[in-house]
């Protein structure tokens, strides 16, 4: 198996914990550099922000600056947003780097950011690279899974996708995203910004319909409070009490020739019963399927960032969705 070397591009919580995978895989991986621009970081052996026992020898740098001829690939993890992203994809297709990336707008660009996603596609093609955005949700469950499960229908008619999940088993960033604590005013004033609630859901709406064959006309989105109808002990925002926001309930449907196609729905609140993912195809045949407990996001989106470098690296240049690539496997270890 080759051994691919690598550079962890943004150390916040996500970014550490692939970090600190990539370092597991030492018959896979080598990690050869790790960036970020919070000045706290800067000089510190990674060790130290993921708490090893054992010094890496890799210093903590704020730009990628003397690593691009010791690397093959990003493993990016700064920013949801194409906007905020996109100039540090840029910067590694010029250096001839591949990259697979969290970014959630990256997952399918073509739908909402088609400019920024031809301009993408170009600079990998130029370079002899490619770019990948995934991730759990998008990346795995609202669209590699639904794509994967469509396969053994004959005919489709409506895909519908649920997926429920316990904020408090997520870390700090993702439980302030889905407003916990918030009154329902600022809940919605927050909303209004359009970096609140869960991103990429239009992404996975477009993607999986691409994937069938269908130009998706219309994506509708809609994002409202969990109210919180009883006090609840949260660790990070105290007791939430009645009335408050304990997080968020989010709606996507998408529309072709005046019918829904697709309806995805997520609640991601503060002590969520019977979390699970669910996806369910009307079609022939029917197929229905549940995963008890849901897919839990931080410890796979690091899984499936690291499990892709292989597709990523051994794959054509351009920009690349996850319907594109053979899917992301894992490898066999020792329990």
């Amino acid at each position: 198996m080759a051994k691919f070397k690598a550079i962890s591009y943004g150390l916040g919580p996500i970014g550490l914990s692939i970090a600190k995978l990539a370092l597991e895989r030492k018959n896979e991986v080598e990690l050869v550099g790790a960036v970020d621009i919070n000045p706290l970081f800067k000089g510190r052996d990674l060790s130290e922000l993921l708490q090893l026992n054992r010094r890496t020898g890799i210093s903590v740098t704020d730009t990628a600056e003397g690593l691009w001829n010791e690397a093959d690939i990003v493993l990016h993890a700064t920013s949801s947003f194409l906007s905020a992203a996109k100039s540090q994809l840029l910067e590694f297709c010029m250096h001839g780097l591949d990259v697979v990336s969290t970014t959630e707008e990256l997952s399918y660009p073509w739908f909402g950011h088609d400019k920024d996603a031809q301009e993408l596609d170009e600079c990998a093609k130029k370079n002899g690279v490619t770019l990948l955005g995934t991730g759990v949700n998008p990346g795995f469950v609202l669209d590699a899974l639904a794509i994967t499960l469509s396969g053994v229908c004959s005919r489709v008619f409506e895909i519908k996708g649920e997926r429920i999940l316990d904020a408090l088993k997520r870390r700090v960033p993702f439980q302030k995203k889905v407003g916990i604590g918030l009154s329902a005013q600022e809940f919605e004033e927050n909303v209004r910004t359009g970096k609140f609630g869960h991103i990429g859901l239009p992404e996975s709406i477009a993607m999986v319909a691409s994937a069938m064959g269908v130009k998706i006309e219309k994506i509708d989105q809609e994002i409202t409070p969990k109210i919180c109808e009883r006090p609840i002990e949260t660790e990070n925002f105290g007791v939430v009490e009645k009335g408050k926001v304990i997080g968020l309930v989010q709606n996507g449907r998408g529309l072709a020739g005046g019918k829904i196609l697709i309806s995805f729905h997520i609640e991601m609140y503060a002590g969520a019963e019977k979390p699970h993912d669910t996806i369910e195809i009307h079609g022939i045949p029917d197929i229905n399927l549940t995963i008890p407990g849901g897919t839990p996001g931080d410890i796979a989106t690091a899984a499936i960032i690291v499990n892709s470098i292989p597709r990523v690296v051994e794959s054509i240049p351009g920009l690349k969705t996850i319907k594109d690539l053979a899917p992301a496997a894992s490898v066999f270890s020792e329990r």
